[in-house]
């Protein structure tokens, strides 16, 4: 019986394939694709270093050479070296392979089990962190080797003048695949740091060519042994399915794999024609979710769509010819302000001031996110309705004249809207809900799989169950301490048919962020959690703990965001565009990007609906719109002169503690997006309890100007 091999590589490794030449990438791929066949070394082409760690081999490739180590049925190919004559003359002919300390990318002859052991047990702290010593290019940046590294001519002018590696990697207007790529061929990354990269899934060989020549974003992530149990579990249950995990646990592409698993099944059923469903969170997931089910499928990805939840109501509503264009945030708070002014209040003189003071104790923007995410999100219809639905998350409680007051103000605020020919975001998608059996959507696709649903309105999720055949077939994930966008509800009240009793489980260990980075983001948490945890956190990383450091002003902001992210990304050896900040609002985060620019830094404000990751230099984005993604360097920063979070005057306690502790998981959403380094700007002189809560414990509390 032959053994399937399954072929795995680290990022560093495809660093060095887009250095490659044609001819040189041919060979490589050759000599990947002969592992798949036979990988035990021979003594010869495929020889062990056996004086690393773990017993890697390295095979021979014309003027490279192919580092990888073999786990059970797992090739995992490390990365690519150089072969240079005169340093490894007289070491490739011994029947096993050794290497001195340097070659091996350990200095001063250290040993590196215990250099490994070292990384787990003492970890840099934060200045060491950020005070790396730039070195000197081992030669010259020439236009023979940017042709022979494939690197486009418009970048050769900004290129060619760099002498040092800080230099390099905060080159502005540069692609960050190039500046990487010249980063890879100059230095040797040491093995110890290519071994704690992620393991990346090659599924064909021919797929390098891909991603070199661009065709190819990005590549899966191999499961652990906890999230690969997730991937068919409960599969055969008589009801859906439900994964919570909190932030970097790998959720979404557990749900990934779990497509394959349906489809699998679903074929061995006989089924023919099939449709699966998988929603994703952003559009900016989509194309990236896309090519990652290309490469998990194949030619099998074509009965899968990928789409958002709002495409969907839209589509649902475009089917039926009932669309609406959305109002904006502006106009639904100017109308709601017309409709306290017209609203009557009923009863006697006391009746009415305590309606009066109804409203005014909740404030208008309590009031609207009442309306939109409980009565209108929820499809609450009468308010004999509205008196009985419970309102989980919400801090502030309304006894039944309060609730008769409010549903007043909505009715008018309805009416308003209405006559403008707009809706709120919320009414289209209960419409859409309401709308779905007369589409042909409905009951359309054999599986669905619902990604991060705790931000997803009731009438959402009551619009994709009809959308899926039967109930058995619907897989979701979620973690409600991530929710921004609502205030929590409970699984039954979304549909009789969403129970998950016996079919829930969590994941624990988190591959995103460093343990530092995870326990410093779950003590900030701490008062806004919607969900407590019962279990101890795990984490695969280690890092420096993460730092809070308070400014004067805006000038002296700017200066450290500088001064951290090219430390930063220098220690770590990734670029500048590999490093964000995360803000309050749009207004603050334009003016973050064009104070970078004006300190030397590359930045641009991306909104939500128009980021682009691919993007050199630093990304500057709300704390909302980084829902979903991850960078390698983060600072949450712009609170400085800020009067975020804005807290209605005259806000009740109930109230403002609520706002808070959404405010407050927004804040720990922007913290768990940080991979390997944080950092937290805040004021001097602190005006916000959001800015306050940061255990020394987990925190480097330095606070230096």
């Amino acid at each position: 019986m032959t053994t399937q091999w399954q072929i795995m590589m680290k990022p560093v490794f495809l660093h060095g394939v887009t250095a490659l030449a044609a001819k040189e990438l041919h060979q490589v791929m050759a000599k990947v694709d002969m592992l798949t066949q036979d990988p035990l070394p021979d003594g010869k082409v495929k020889k062990q270093l056996t004086h690393l760690a773990g017993k890697p081999y390295r095979i021979r490739s014309g003027n490279y050479r192919i580092i990888c180590t073999l786990e059970k049925q797992n090739i995992s190919v490390l990365k690519l070296e150089k072969r240079q004559e005169d340093t490894y003359k007289g070491k490739f002919d011994a029947d096993v392979e050794q290497l001195d300390d340097a070659e091996a990318g350990f200095e001063d002859g250290e040993d590196e089990g215990a250099d490994m052991a070292a990384e787990k047990t003492a970890q840099p702290d934060w200045e060491s962190f950020v005070t790396p010593k730039s070195k000197e290019l081992p030669e010259p940046i020439t236009v023979e080797l940017l042709k022979r590294l494939r690197v486009p001519e418009v970048y050769h002018k900004r290129l060619l003048p760099l002498k040092m590696e800080e230099e390099l990697l905060g080159c502005p207007g540069v692609d960050d695949e190039v500046l990487l790529k010249i980063d890879a061929y100059m230095f040797e990354l040491p093995l110890v740091q290519v071994l704690q990269q992620p393991d990346l899934v090659l599924n064909d060989v021919d797929d390098l060519l891909r991603y070199k020549e661009g065709e190819l974003l990005s590549f899966l992530l191999k499961l652990s042994l906890e999230q690969e149990k997730y991937v068919s579990w409960s599969i055969n249950a008589a009801g859906p399915t439900l994964v919570k995990g909190g932030p970097g646990t790998g959720k979404s592409t557990v749900a990934l794999y779990r497509i394959r698993s349906m489809l699998e099944q679903l074929q061995r059923a006989g089924k023919a024609a099939l449709r699966l469903l998988f929603t994703t969170y952003t559009n900016a997931l989509i194309k990236s979710s896309e090519q990652l089910l290309q490469q998990l499928l194949g030619s099998h990805a074509q009965h899968v769509r990928v789409s958002t939840a709002d495409k969907l109501a839209y589509d649902i509503l475009h089917n039926c010819g009932q669309v609406k264009e959305i109002a904006s945030d502006e106009e639904l708070m100017r109308l709601l302000k017309q409709s306290v002014a017209e609203t009557p209040f009923e009863g006697n003189l006391l009746q009415q001031q305590a309606q009066k003071q109804t409203l005014a104790r909740m404030g208008n923007n309590y009031l609207l996110q009442e309306i939109l995410q409980v009565i209108i999100a929820r499809q609450v219809q009468s308010l004999e309705e509205y008196g009985r639905t419970p309102r989980a998350g919400r801090k502030l409680p309304l006894n039944a004249s309060q609730r008769a007051i409010v549903w007043m103000v909505y009715e008018r605020w309805r009416d308003l809207l209405q006559a403008s020919g707009r809706e709120c975001w919320q009414q289209r998608r209960a419409r859409a809900e309401a709308l779905v059996q007369q589409s042909e959507l409905y009951q359309r696709y054999d599986a669905v799989i619902i990604d991060e649903a705790q931000d997803l309105d009731p009438s959402v999720l009551r619009l994709l169950i009809q959308l899926c055949k039967t109930t058995k077939h619907i897989f979701v994930t979620a973690d409600a301490n991530q929710s921004i966008y609502s205030s929590g509800f409970m699984w039954s009240d979304v549909h009789e048919d969403l129970k998950f009793q016996g079919r829930t489980s969590v994941l624990r260990a988190n591959y995103r962020s460093t343990s530092e980075i995870g326990e410093a983001a779950q003590s900030y948490l701490t008062y806004g959690a919607l969900e407590s945890e019962s279990s101890e956190r795990q984490y695969i990383n280690s890092g420096p703990t993460p730092d809070v450091r308070a400014v004067l002003n805006s000038d002296y902001e700017a200066q450290l965001l500088t001064n951290f992210f090219k430390k930063a990304s220098l220690n770590l050896r990734l670029t500048i565009g590999s490093c964000a900040v995360l803000c309050p609002n749009e207004r603050v985060g334009k003016a973050i990007a064009a104070a970078l620019v004006n300190e030397g830094i590359e930045a641009t404000y991306m909104p939500g609906q128009e980021l682009n990751l691919t993007r050199p230099g630093v990304k500057v984005l709300t704390l909302n719109s980084s829902k979903g993604l991850e960078f390698p360097i983060v600072a949450l920063a712009g609170f400085v002169n800020s009067n975020y979070p804005v807290i209605p005057a005259g806000a009740s306690d109930d109230e403002r503690r609520e706002l808070l502790a959404r405010e407050r998981r927004t804040m720990f959403v922007g913290m768990t997006r940080a991979m390997r380094a944080l950092l937290v700007v805040v004021p001097v002189t602190v005006n916000s309890p959001l800015l306050e809560g940061f255990d020394p414990t987990y925190w480097n509390m330095s606070r230096k100007i």
